[in-house]
């Protein structure tokens, strides 16, 4: 008896443990601005670290953001989220006097909603907020779009 009720914790604490795991990293894309892969880390419920890669001011960039959520219409599958992020990325800006060698610079901060489906692995995000460029040429523009992740 004591043998079976062991088992049966070892296997429910196991199969817990796994279950947290499945929804810790998600990997996808993005479709917006930026256009292209997307990570997403849960270091705790209630925050995460966004990273992409993709195309973005006319050449590739990279960026992360730290998010905050909090549940929307008091439904834990659809969290808001806000938070700052930081980019950089090679750039072509204004006509000739830039070319895609420049290095762009800057911070953004992002607002969106989550979908996590519940049975399923999977998140949809729509996100939008405003982008601060600091190099090459001081610039405020607006990046947004649209993630879907796979949490394996």
């Amino acid at each position: 008896m004591k043998r079976t009720l062991a088992l049966l914790v070892l296997s429910l604490t196991l199969g817990s443990l796994g279950a947290a795991q499945v929804k810790k990293v998600g990997i996808g894309l993005i479709v917006g601005a930026p256009t292209g892969f997307s990570v997403k880390y849960w270091s705790k419920p209630s925050e995460a670290l966004q990273g992409f890669v993709g195309g973005g001011f006319g050449g590739i960039a990279f960026g992360a953001d730290y998010l905050f959520h909090s549940n929307a219409f008091r439904n834990p599958q659809v969290p808001f989220y806000y938070g700052p992020g930081v980019f950089l990325g090679a750039a072509s800006f204004g006509g000739p006097r830039y070319d895609k060698s420049t290095l762009a610079v800057g911070a953004r901060f992002m607002f969106g909603a989550d979908y996590i489906f519940p049975n399923d692995p999977f998140d949809i995000a729509f996100e939008i907020g405003p982008a601060l460029i600091l190099t090459p040429v001081v610039g405020l523009g607006l990046e947004g779009g649209i993630s879907f992740r796979f949490y394996p």
